[in-house]
């Protein structure tokens, strides 16, 4: 049974330069006629009124107007009796308190901020519109509101020093509102302005430090790491992804989200105007029993805890052991697992060579003919 949704909101006042995400620059019109169209689209999905979670994204929510915002949450009101969490993304200008006020009426309950930087020569590099000085204000406002919090940092700059990214660390680790953090290596996607300003990324072993400081200086504030590029503090970890990291089933609405559904992906596609003229396509794939075995591994690998071996043989009717003995005969020997037994979980340096672990798993997998060419259960 689907228990998540996810909702995407293709607008913001200003586009990042590193954002290649489906994105457009905030009207009013545009966006009155948008709301239409995900009235439609909500409309023309079976929504279970049991869901669990709902993850408002972007783009950027909170750019729309407080009326705008309004009517949104009140599309989604009919779905939130039993949500557990509810997550809408923000930006640090577009935050007010009337908008704060708003969500925790409508049962917002988790936050997730575009802080990226706490140095002010990298937010204007990336085109971002708040100040370091900000950053702690904002939060604060926010928590009046809106307690669970989690922030998104970006590393993997020329331009940030190692020195700058311990910094940013630091700071976050100080906040006494922050709940929960989101560290992503910076990469340059064909859709941002820093590729087509040919922007060049880091050498991997600057990365893989800036990785490791993040690890180390997180944990050691109080962070646990409960995913790759995910910390949080006690019961703060962020149940709507770990529905996309357990590879459970969820809805898409908007242009620019993504589904799975009943042994299909599907993938929202086209222009916003595309969308509000109801001529926006749909791609939506098969999934055969081979796609979501290794989309399993690849999703529940990023996990630290790894996977439950039995939830795995009763979603796929297989036994794991007798489905990949090589590989974990291979990765036992050279001393990446750290258990196997109700969990196969990966220690520390299994993680780190993470794709090449999969690639493992596939190439085994590649060999089996009767799972490539078999249909889902």
């Amino acid at each position: 049974m689907t228990k998540a949704l996810y909702l995407h909101v293709p607008f913001c006042n200003t586009i990042c330069h590193y954002c290649d995400f489906k994105r457009s620059v905030y009207q009013k019109e545009i966006v009155d006629q948008w709301l239409e169209a995900i009235k439609r689209d909500i409309l023309k999905k079976d929504i279970k009124f049991s869901l669990q979670t709902i993850y408002i994204g972007g783009g950027t929510p909170t750019a729309l107007s407080l009326e705008q915002l309004e009517k949104l949450l009140e599309l989604l009101e009919p779905y939130t009796g039993a949500v557990e969490e509810y997550t809408i993304e923000s930006n640090l200008e577009s935050i007010t308190s009337e908008k704060l006020a708003l969500l925790k009426r409508y049962g917002i309950n988790r936050i997730s901020l575009g802080v990226q930087s706490y140095d002010d020569t990298l937010l204007a590099y990336m085109n971002r519109k708040h100040t370091v000085e900000e950053i702690p204000e904002k939060i604060k406002l926010v928590h009046k509101y809106i307690e669970n919090i989690s922030v998104d940092l970006i590393y993997g700059f020329k331009e940030q020093t190692i020195e700058v990214w311990r910094e940013t660390l630091q700071q976050v680790i100080q906040d006494p509102y922050i709940q929960h953090v989101s560290i992503y290596s910076l990469t340059i996607e064909p859709g941002s302005v820093f590729y087509q300003r040919g922007v060049d990324s880091i050498e991997n072993q600057i990365e893989a430090e800036m990785y490791e400081i993040g690890k180390k200086l997180l944990e050691s504030g109080g962070f646990h790491q409960y995913e790759v590029a995910n910390y949080a503090k006690e019961n703060r970890e962020s149940l709507h992804n770990q529905v996309y990291w357990h590879y459970e089933d969820f809805y898409g609405i908007g242009v620019g989200a993504s589904g799975k559904e009943l042994h299909q992906r599907y993938a929202i596609t086209g222009s916003v105007n595309d969308y509000i003229l109801d001529t926006y396509s749909q791609e939506t794939e098969e999934l055969t029993l081979k796609d979501e075995i290794v989309e399993f591994l690849m999703m529940n690998f990023r996990l630290i805890k790894g996977f439950d071996i039995k939830r795995f043989e009763s979603l796929f009717q297989k036994s794991f052991t007798e489905l990949f003995p090589n590989t974990i005969a291979t990765i036992q020997d050279k001393g990446y697992v750290k258990s196997i037994d109700t969990y196969l979980t990966l220690n520390e340096q299994g993680i780190l060579l993470l794709h090449d672990i999969l690639v493992l798993f596939m190439e085994e997998l590649d060999e089996r003919e009767d799972i490539s060419t078999q249909r889902s259960l």
